[in-house]
C-alpha cells in the first residue's frame, strides 16, 4: 500500500451495482458529481463484484467478502479517514473501523407501510438500521421529511443530519421533435397514460389499475391506453387484474425500456400517474415534470415536499375512483395542464446533482477538519 497523501474517502457501491433502484440512480449521479468537483480526497470504490460499468474506471476499486468481519479485514490496510455506507445493513462493516462514518438513508418504507414487507425487513428496519445509524458521524437524507422521521423515531439529533436532494440527469427534457415512431413501437395509439417503476406492491398497481379502469367510463376517455413501463410488470397478478377489470387489451406493459426511449413516451404521455404508498423523494415525479408530462401522485411520507403546487395530489392514495377524477381533468381541462406543466418545469429548477454533491463535499470536510 502506498503512502497516503491525502485523505481517503471509500465509498460503498452496491446499489450502483443493482443498477434500476431510485439509491442506485441517486448514489450513481452523486459519485459522477463528486468525482469532478473533489480536489481533497483520494476516492475508493468499496463493492462485491468487478462490474464493466463506465464509473469504476474513474476511482479506484477494492472487492469486499459479504461477511462484514472479514470485510472489515480487508479495509484495515487502506487507513480511510471516512467511509460512506450505502446502504447501512446488518452486513455493512462498521465494527472496529477507525474512518469517520457517513450513511444515506431514503426511506423507511417497511416501517410506513409493514404490511407489503416481509416480518424480517419490518425488524431489520425498526431495529437494525435505528441501531446503526446512531454508530454514524453523519446521515444523508434525501428530503427533509426523511431526516425529520429518522431524527424524531431513532432519536438522533437533527444536527447529525445534511438533506442531500435527488435531481433530474439533464437527458429528461422536454423534446422540440418528440418521435412519432415511439407510439408505434409501443403500441400506445396516440392517447396514453404512463407509469413507469420497477413493479412492487409499493407503487400501488392496484390502484392505478382500478382508477384507469374508472377513468375510461368518462365520457370521451374511453380511447386511451395504461403504459405501465418497468421491470416486472408484465407478470400473472396484473395479468389476472386486469383481466378481471375487463381492460386487458387496454395495457401495455412493455418491461425495463431504456432511458432515451423513457424521455420520448414521458412527452407525449397525456399524464403520469405516480400513487405510490411511500417515497423518500419519488424521483419520477419529477422526472416526468421535466419532460413537460403532468403529474398526479399521492399525498404521503416525502412527496408533497418534492412536487409542492406542481401536480395533482391525492387525499387517498388507495381510492381508484380519485385517481379517475383527477386523471379525467387532467385530460379535459387544458388550462388546468398547462399551468402543471409551466409550475412542473419551474419546480424541477430547484433540484440540482451538483449542489448536493457539494453538500456531500462539505460534510466529509467537516468530518475531517
Amino acid at each position: 500500500m502506498k503512502v497516503k497523501t491525502r485523505p481517503r474517502l471509500g465509498v460503498f457501491t452496491r446499489p450502483i451495482d443493482q443498477g434500476t433502484s431510485g439509491s442506485g440512480h441517486h448514489l450513481l449521479e452523486m459519485v459522477k458529481h463528486l468525482l469532478v468537483l473533489n480536489k481533497r480526497f483520494e476516492i475508493f470504490f468499496i463493492h462485491y463484484e468487478k462490474n464493466d460499468k463506465e464509473i469504476y474506471r474513474r476511482a479506484r476499486q477494492i472487492i469486499i467478502p459479504r461477511n462484514p468481519f472479514r470485510a472489515r479485514k480487508a479495509l484495515d490496510p487502506f487507513d480511510f479517514d471516512i467511509l460512506h455506507y450505502n446502504p447501512l445493513t446488518v452486513y455493512s462493516p462498521i465494527w472496529g473501523i477507525k474512518a469517520k462514518k457517513v450513511a444515506t438513508e431514503h426511506g423507511a418504507e417497511p416501517v410506513l407501510i409493514p404490511r407489503l414487507y416481509s416480518p424480517l425487513a419490518v425488524l431489520h428496519e425498526a431495529l437494525v438500521v435505528p441501531y446503526y445509524d446512531r454508530k454514524m458521524d453523519h446521515l444523508i437524507t434525501v428530503s427533509n421529511t426523511s431526516k425529520e422521521f429518522f431524527s424524531r423515531r431513532y432519536r438522533i439529533p437533527e444536527s447529525r443530519f445534511t438533506v442531500c436532494y435527488n435531481a433530474v440527469n439533464e437527458k429528461f427534457r422536454v423534446l422540440k421533435n418528440p418521435d412519432p415512431t415511439i407510439q408505434e413501437k409501443y403500441r400506445t395509439g396516440g392517447k396514453f397514460i404512463l407509469h413507469l417503476s420497477m413493479f412492487s406492491e409499493r407503487k400501488n398497481p392496484w390502484t392505478i389499475l382500478r382508477g384507469f379502469k374508472r377513468f375510461l367510463d368518462y365520457e370521451g376517455c374511453g380511447d386511451f391506453q395504461l403504459v405501465l413501463a418497468g421491470k416486472g410488470w408484465d407478470n400473472e397478478k396484473v395479468s389476472r387484474y386486469a383481466a378481471r377489470l375487463g381492460i386487458a387489451d387496454r395495457i401495455i406493459r412493455p418491461g425495463y425500456i431504456p432511458q432515451e426511449e423513457a424521455v420520448e413516451l414521458l412527452n407525449q404521455a397525456r399524464a403520469f400517474v405516480f400513487p405510490s404508498f411511500a417515497e423518500g423523494f419519488g424521483m419520477p415525479n419529477i422526472e416526468a415534470m421535466a419532460c413537460g408530462c403532468p403529474v398526479i401522485t399521492s399525498k404521503v411520507f416525502a412527496i408533497p415536499e418534492i412536487v409542492g403546487d406542481a401536480a395533482l395530489i391525492m387525499d387517498n392514495p388507495a381510492d381508484g375512483t380519485e385517481l379517475a377524477a383527477k386523471l379525467q381533468q387532467l385530460v379535459k381541462d387544458e388550462r388546468l395542464r398547462e399551468e402543471l406543466i409551466e409550475r412542473g418545469l419551474k419546480r424541477v429548477r430547484m433540484f440540482s446533482w451538483e449542489e448536493s454533491a457539494r453538500k456531500l463535499l462539505d460534510v466529509y470536510e467537516s468530518l475531517i477538519s
